[in-house]
């Protein structure tokens, strides 16, 4: 059980390595594209199918994430959320929350972005997705939006432009509208890898759709043109099941035994690459066939072979109903009569129950085109309503146009008052300016002489400081000279006082210089004196307590002993 268990474990490290080293291989790719719409396509390619692994899911597309946040590529971010909702669609296998969430997001993500090819696309996908799970109603606006875009886009820039045409196309031709499903088909053909399964399809399924409108000899081209194709790319299958498209234009045409070769390949081919529905499909068909040529032991050998094929599902009711019909006729052809009527029974119970859902149908689609028309027409009165708009703004534009020429006249009128006005401002500018020259002048002025006044102090003191020594030096040597000097600093010290006269010469000049300066610092602390700011304006200039001693006319153990009173003041 051990062993067992450890092979399980080692088995799914080894797909998971596979799986990580896969997606980073493609991120790499996509990574090296500088193509967006090349780089979107290697994106929308990554795998997606893991069944009911969602983890795996998750895994394999979290690079991918990675990548768009660090290139901060919206287009990136939106092809991962488009593949996390086609992966949980997978995981469900229905219409669920977590697929119609990823759509959601990326619809958002470029609700106001110039990209009008991925909201095409966006909701051309998450309109297959509900049609894909039979909510036909609720795709049906998503395919609307999707054909309004058309006219918006650049083909050219649209990522995988094939498949999500061929989307469309089949949604189209599901609901009866096979003119809009071929047109589809035409715009994607160009795009189409040359001699691919791919081309060969959308070559065929225009045939088909022509075939649906009736219009057999536009078909007839499209026919032959997918069996060359096909030819060319050596594609057995689609030859098989173009050979029988190309049947049923023969036997319309009266080519019988051509018509029935051509069916007759069909089912050679179909069964020899395993294509079962279309050899069961083919053999009913060539049983028909030979049926109408009363070749009634070959046409009940191939009812045989078609009904060999059949399952008991829905899907398969039209063809029992079609098999009992030809039966019915065989056994007519052989005069059998009781089988006959078995048959015929057989028949009317199954066309019954074939009608009534035929019935709901046809009421389904005749609803759809209703819905057509009902959009088409809302969109043609939204039309109508912007046309009215736009031809009121018109209306406004002439009335404001009248209204601008209507102003200039007026400006015309006035523009001398304005000028001569303009030439007064120019002049009380011119005033205000030289105003501000002289001011400018001024303040310059009184800032030489404050810095003059403090260079003067700052020298003096250095003198003073001079004749001090001196006269220490002469008071031994020369008392006469010492004297002498003495007297001379004194009165170098009596001119240099600053006394309340100076104070107020100074004071004006340092407010001008430091306009505010004291007056805040006396509005801050009301109790300074006249004293303490002129303590603090020669403290401003950064004059020594020796220079503001000399200039108080107090010793410097004052200035000291002041300056501790001005900071308790100021600290309070």
């Amino acid at each position: 059980m051990q062993t067992t268990l450890t092979k399980l474990v080692l088995t799914y490290l080894v797909v998971l390595f596979s799986i990580v080293h896969l997606s980073a291989q493609e991120i790499t790719n996509i990574n090296a594209e500088k193509n967006q719409r090349k780089q979107l396509e290697h994106a929308l390619k990554m795998k997606v199918d893991f069944q009911k692994d969602t983890i795996g899911l998750i895994n394999n597309l979290h690079p991918l994430m990675e990548l768009a946040n660090q290139e901060r590529s919206i287009p990136l971010k939106w092809a991962y959320y488009m593949l996390m909702a086609d992966g949980f669609s997978i995981a469900f296998d229905q219409v669920n929350p977590r697929s119609n969430a990823f759509y959601k997001l990326a619809s958002e993500l470029i609700e106001r972005e110039n990209l009008p090819e991925l909201r095409m696309i966006g909701n051309i996908r998450q309109g297959y997705y509900l049609y894909t799970y039979r909510e036909v109603k609720e795709a049906f606006p998503y395919f609307l939006l999707a054909t309004d875009l058309e006219a918006e886009v650049n083909t050219a820039k649209i990522p995988l432009l094939p498949d999500h045409y061929s989307f469309i196309a089949n949604f189209y031709s599901y609901i009866g509208d096979q003119e809009k499903a071929i047109s589809f088909l035409k715009t994607a053909l160009p795009y189409t890898e040359e001699n691919s399964r791919r081309k060969i399809d959308m070559t065929n399924a225009i045939g088909v759709y022509y075939k649906k409108a009736a219009l057999f000899d536009k078909a007839y081209p499209f026919y032959k043109q997918a069996l060359e194709i096909a030819t060319v790319a050596k594609d057995s299958v689609w030859m098989g099941i173009i050979a029988g498209n190309l049947a049923d234009y023969e036997w319309e045409k009266g080519n019988e035994d051509e018509a029935i070769a051509l069916v007759k390949q069909n089912i050679e081919l179909s069964l020899k690459y395993n294509e079962v529905l279309d050899a069961m499909r083919a053999n009913l068909e060539v049983a028909r066939m030979y049926a109408h040529q009363k070749k009634w032991d070959i046409a009940e050998k191939h009812i045989a072979e078609s009904m060999a094929l059949m399952a008991d599902k829905p899907y398969f009711l039209v063809f029992k109903r079609d098999a009992a019909k030809i039966l019915a006729e065989i056994a007519a052809g052989k005069g059998q009569k009781d089988l006959e009527l078995t048959q015929l029974k057989k028949y009317l119970v199954l066309k019954d129950s074939l009608e009534a859902r035929s019935n709901n149908e046809a009421m389904q689609k005749i609803y759809w085109q209703w819905e057509i028309e009902r959009y088409e027409q809302a969109n043609k009165q939204a039309e109508a309503k912007r046309q009215q708009i736009k031809q009121n703004y018109q209306y406004v534009g002439v009335v404001l146009i009248l209204g601008f020429i209507i102003v200039l006249l007026l400006i015309n009128r006035s523009k001398t008052r304005i000028q001569i006005r303009s030439t007064e401002l120019e002049k009380e500018q011119l005033a205000l300016k030289f105003e501000k020259q002289l001011l400018d002048q001024e303040l310059s002025v009184l800032k030489n002489s404050l810095q003059e006044f403090t260079d003067t102090v700052r020298h003096n003191d250095h003198t003073i400081r001079q004749l001090r020594k001196e006269i220490h030096e002469k008071e031994t040597q020369d008392p006469l000279l010492a004297l002498e000097i003495s007297e001379n600093l004194s009165r170098m010290l009596e001119s240099h006082i600053m006394t309340d006269e100076r104070w107020l010469k100074f004071k004006h000049i340092f407010d001008k210089v430091y306009p505010e300066f004291l007056e805040t610092q006396k509005l801050e602390n009301p109790k300074l004196s006249e004293s303490d700011l002129r303590l603090i304006a020669l403290m401003k200039l950064d004059l020594n307590n020796r220079s503001m001693s000399d200039l108080l006319g107090v010793s410097v153990e004052g200035v000291k002993k002041a300056k501790q009173r001005l900071k308790k003041k100021v600290d309070k």
